[in-house]
């Protein structure tokens, strides 16, 4: 068995990470898919939805401050740096104390917000009816265990990161989807006056699984647990040290989904379940590309940023933000021309709200997913405060222009303020990194953008001629086999047409793609397969 997973989950490549994780990604977000369709057509955009979708904020914020994505980028820069210094044993002390750390810090504040659960949801979604309210409070008790599996899990994956094994990894998410697909359609029978409380059950039983995976992912790695709390130890405060401005940077994210979700719940019945159904297709590509990117870059970025030759990291950020904006610019060009086909094609429904509000957060795709990769350049500089304070300085862009954008555009407003946030904040942390290490070849990736962009907008500008001439959305077209092929005609048409510009127009990163996707009929006709 341990066999089997070394093999499994050995040691990859960049572009070979980048492709398991984006495909892992890929899978992952498929099956959310799936997932949000069983949703979607069994609880559709009412009540229930709304308070499910509540009940995360408070779970999902716990896990933010504690351990989340801000681990990661912490932990891995001083992990690496014991294993480079020989200092093995060391770097496992360190990973078994934060392990322990997180673990008890999480579960005993699930245990406070278990009791101070009505309060909390009352600050949450003052806007919520009597029956909303106690149902969200609910399903806030049942998921508060997520936080808890969810920091073993991060502290295993950060890891399986050190060494560049990612397959577990990355396949760790796809459970977690396959917990709450099962909750759906299983554990929701049980509760028949209530299905919702199945669901809530699956997201547990997902979060079970993914934490499962993660396990598995650092067999053979030769880590020793020991139940350590050694809270002083150099490298466990270092790594402490370089979490707290990323778990306020991460918490600041929260906290702009906390002010959206109470807004929200004054909106009419439902809007927080479109805007919860727009946001997470709007993730599928954010997921995807962005932050399948930004993580199998990580590594790399830190040993360019540590290395003598001055050269190394920007051509890195070259190199890594052209791929980015090479797959997030056409998808949020796509996600926009094409909203209304893809909320009918993957919920079943044309529910105008959440096309709307998906169009307007198309724009965060791109910001967000470049985002990721710049503030990851900083984290491997272990600059971890600069971008925390980029992000301070958007919560007030995010709060202004939700109130005024929700006021005359209801839902759609959330999506257009969140997008205008995104930007700024990622413009500004683009500003500073040019003053923190000079010219990084901005020249080089600003050319680049505007071509993606022209490409995106020829490629835009012909689906839109195909569905108002060839292939109108009429209200009465229902069906995945219906709706589907004219989708993937449209769809296939605009994406040729995107390579083919991009190769006129000598984007460099078009012949690196074409390249990859090439080689696996390359290596068939050779009779390699």
């Amino acid at each position: 068995m341990k066999d089997i997973l070394k093999h499994i989950n050995k040691s990859r490549t960049l572009g070979v990470a980048a492709f398991l994780i984006s495909l892992s990604y890929l899978l992952s977000r498929v099956l959310g898919l799936v997932r949000d369709r069983l949703l979607a057509s069994n609880f559709g955009v009412s009540a229930s939805t709304d308070a499910y979708t509540a009940a995360f904020r408070i779970p999902d914020l716990l896990f933010t401050i504690l351990v989340s994505g801000a681990f990661a980028v912490s932990f891995i820069p001083v992990f690496i740096g014991y294993l480079e210094k020989k200092k093995a044993d060391e770097g496992w002390h360190v990973a078994s104390t934060l392990l322990n750390i997180f673990s008890l810090a999480t579960l005993g504040l699930a245990v406070i917000a278990f009791v101070l659960a009505p309060y909390l949801v009352k600050a949450l979604a003052p806007g919520f009816d009597q029956q909303r309210f106690e149902l969200t409070v609910n399903l806030t008790r049942i998921m508060l265990i997520t936080p808890f599996l969810f920091s073993i899990s991060s502290v295993l994956g950060a890891v399986q990161q050190s060494f560049n094994r990612f397959t577990l990894f990355a396949l760790a998410s796809v459970f977690y989807n396959i917990g709450i697909i099962i909750g759906i359609v299983f554990f929701s029978k049980f509760f028949p006056s209530q299905p919702i409380y199945g669901v809530a059950y699956g997201v547990v039983f997902g979060t079970a699984l993914q934490t499962l995976v993660q396990v598995f992912g650092i067999t053979g790695l030769g880590w020793k647990y020991k139940f350590s709390f050694d809270f002083w130890h150099p490298g466990v405060t270092r790594v402490i040290k370089l979490m707290v401005p990323r778990s306020i940077d991460l918490a600041i994210d929260q906290f702009n989904y906390i002010v959206e979700t109470a807004i929200g719940s004054h909106l009419t019945v439902g809007s927080l379940s479109s805007y919860y159904y727009a946001n997470n297709l709007k993730n599928v590509p954010l997921g995807i590309f962005g932050t399948a990117i930004a993580t199998a870059v990580f590594p790399s970025l830190i040993r360019a940023a540590k290395s003598k030759d001055k050269s190394n990291l920007p051509r890195a950020i070259v190199r890594d933000m052209s791929l980015v904006l090479f797959f997030v610019v056409p998808s949020a060009a796509i996600a926009i021309v094409m909203r209304g086909y893809i909320v009918r094609l993957l919920f079943g429904f044309g529910d105008q709200a959440t096309a709307d509000t998906l169009g307007w957060l198309a724009g965060s795709i791109v910001a967000t997913s470049m985002f990721f990769l710049v503030a990851r350049i900083f984290y491997a500089l272990e600059d971890t405060i600069t971008p925390l304070l980029t992000s301070l300085s958007s919560i007030a862009v995010n709060i202004f222009f939700s109130f005024v954008l929700t006021a005359k555009f209801g839902v759609s407003g959330l999506g257009m303020a969140l997008s205008i946030a995104t930007f700024y904040e990622l413009i500004l942390l683009m500003i500073i990194l040019r003053f923190k290490i000079g010219d990084y070849g901005y020249r080089t990736i600003t050319i680049v953008a505007s071509k993606l962009v022209i490409a995106s907008l020829v490629m835009s500008g012909v689906m839109y001629l195909m569905i108002v001439r060839f292939f109108p959305l009429y209200k009465a077209d229902v069906g995945f086999l219906h709706i589907a092929p004219k989708f993937a005609v449209i769809s296939l048409t605009g994406v040729v047409i995107f390579f083919a510009l991009a190769k006129v127009l000598r984007v460099p990163q078009a012949d690196i793609v074409l390249k990859r996707l090439l080689h696996p009929i390359k290596v068939l006709r050779r009779g390699r397969f």
